[in-house]
């Protein structure tokens, strides 16, 4: 699997866990207030879970500027200190 893909399968993953964990607690044989709080505390985890995926993607995406910003100031100093060398050469 590709890098790119890695979060958009991540993300589909998360979703259909939620949905599939729903659909279980819709058919299960419970009580109507017993099957609402299941269906909270699912729909609470799954929020919970998302956040967290969703933190962790955004420290990639920071780490990933991070390192791109730094070879484009490397690139840029290799860029002054070859143009030096040529001015004064």
């Amino acid at each position: 699997m590709r890098r790119e893909r890695i979060p958009g399968a991540v993300l589909t993953f998360a979703i259909g866990a939620a949905v599939g964990a729903a659909v279980a607690l819709l058919l299960a044989p419970k009580s109507g207030q017993e099957l609402r709080e299941e269906i909270l505390d699912g729909v609470n985890d799954g929020v919970n879970q998302a956040r967290s995926t969703g933190r962790d993607l955004k420290r990639r995406a920071q780490r990933a500027v991070d390192m791109a910003r730094e070879q484009v100031h490397e690139a840029i100093d290799a860029g002054d200190r070859a143009y030096s060398q040529a001015k004064n050469a």
